[in-house]
């Protein structure tokens, strides 16, 4: 080796943790896509990823002669070489009623969809009946229930499609991709028609967004802003209802669909699409001023308007709307804010009324059948009903029409 050479391997060897430091800087420098979790090398900026294989499946199913499933004792009949016995069961281990606390070295814990216990209302709500989280409802979006022979209503595809793909047991694979995309929260694509759950799918939902450690990223070009700790900090983490917001209102001529309630439109087909398509109404015959529908002389709402309707058109074109009503209401509900500043370009959508997990909506009798399917109840002083404080006597779906409807 000649005194030249000797002298590019000592520049490299002097270069290269410096060059290693920096690339570690970029790496944890860059915001992760896809929940911050569960994320492909692929589907992320950083290249990282950050869900390992053996976190879910397991090759051989022991270990020095010990079970590696997280439930139960023999691998025999799990689907998929899963650590557990099920994808629900799997699924709950880190997101059930207890789970094994942080999953990673920077003390990431998951979220509890089952029985939340940090003591904050959580955004999606949860799947807790009323006080008694080992019980599932059948009315609402119940995980563990046997849905082979009950597609969603309005729902249009092959079933049996969803089915074959996802099990008959309603879980959360259905509406979140449990290997990562670029989605917010993991959200399919297209949870209606597994063949075509692709980023790159024509027929594709994407929802945008941005996320911030600890202020409100205030960005109305992205579907969700959300901001704060993660799952273990009490009560303001970025999955508290308050630190969610719905920014970029869907215009009529996305191409790809974009938002919330374009993908709920994947599997309730019916209660989806814009002024004036069929199964919506809200354009008098002949075309006419949109949201001017409702008035008995021309194409009046066959559902409510969940995609193009704001406030202001609300209020103006068919008086079904209380704008100043919005405006002063202090316990408001969700809805698409594309400007703080404005209060008339506000749009209501499926999660102004609905839970994407589920709520409880407690009835006067004591019949869990006649809970309403995941609505948003408000009590008399302005709580939700997923608030331990939510007084059931003054709940009512009354408050909660009153938001927009103040009639």
């Amino acid at each position: 080796m000649n005194q030249g050479e000797n002298r590019i391997i000592n520049l490299l060897s002097r270069a290269l943790p410096v060059l290693l430091f920096s690339l570690l800087i970029v790496l944890l420098s860059n915001p992760l896509f896809a929940g911050e979790y569960h994320s492909s090398s692929d589907e992320n900026t950083s290249g990282q990823e950050t869900l390992a294989c053996a976190q879910c499946h397991t090759m051989h199913g022991t270990q020095g002669g010990v079970s590696l499933l997280y439930q139960g004792s023999a691998p025999n009949g799990t689907p998929k070489l899963l650590r557990a016995t099920s994808i629900l069961n799997l699924c709950l281990y880190c997101h059930g009623e207890t789970n094994p606390g942080a999953i990673d070295d920077a003390g990431r814990v998951p979220p509890q969809i089952m029985n939340n216990q940090m003591d904050y209302i959580p955004s999606a709500g949860d799947f807790k009946n009323r006080g008694g989280s080992s019980t599932l409802e059948g009315n609402r979006h119940s995980i563990g229930a046997n849905v082979s022979g009950t597609p969603p209503p309005g729902y249009t595809g092959t079933w049996s499609d969803i089915t074959a793909r996802y099990s008959t047991t309603f879980n959360c694979l259905y509406c979140h991709d449990q290997h990562g995309n670029t989605n917010f929260r993991n959200l399919r694509y297209s949870p209606g028609n597994p063949s075509d759950d692709s980023r790159t799918g024509p027929n594709r939902v994407d929802i945008t967004y941005k996320y911030d450690s600890s202020a409100d990223p205030d960005d109305n070009t992205k579907d969700v802003n959300y901001w704060g700790g993660y799952a273990n900090v009490s009560p303001y983490n970025k999955f508290t209802r308050s630190r969610v917001r719905f920014r970029r209102a869907p215009l009529d001529n996305d191409s790809p669909k974009r938002g919330i309630a374009a993908f709920c439109g994947k599997c309730h087909v019916n209660f989806y699409g814009v002024s004036g398509d069929a199964n919506m109404g809200g354009t008098p015959a002949g075309g006419g001023t949109v949201g001017f529908g409702d008035n008995n002389i021309g194409n009046p709402w066959q559902r409510h308007p969940v995609t193009d309707i704001d406030l202001s058109v609300a209020s103006n074109n068919n008086l079904h709307a209380d704008l100043t009503n919005w405006g002063g209401v202090a316990s408001k509900t969700r809805y698409i804010d594309p400007t703080s500043e404005s209060v008339g370009d506000d749009q209501p959508f499926c999660l102004t009324c609905h839970y994407a997990h589920g709520g409880g909506n407690p009835n006067k009798s004591t019949t869990p059948s006649l809970d309403h399917t995941n609505l948003v109840f408000f009590d008399g002083a302005g709580r939700v009903n997923l608030d331990p404080n939510f007084d059931t006597s003054t709940g009512r779906i009354r408050n909660l029409c009153e938001q927009c409807h103040n009639q």
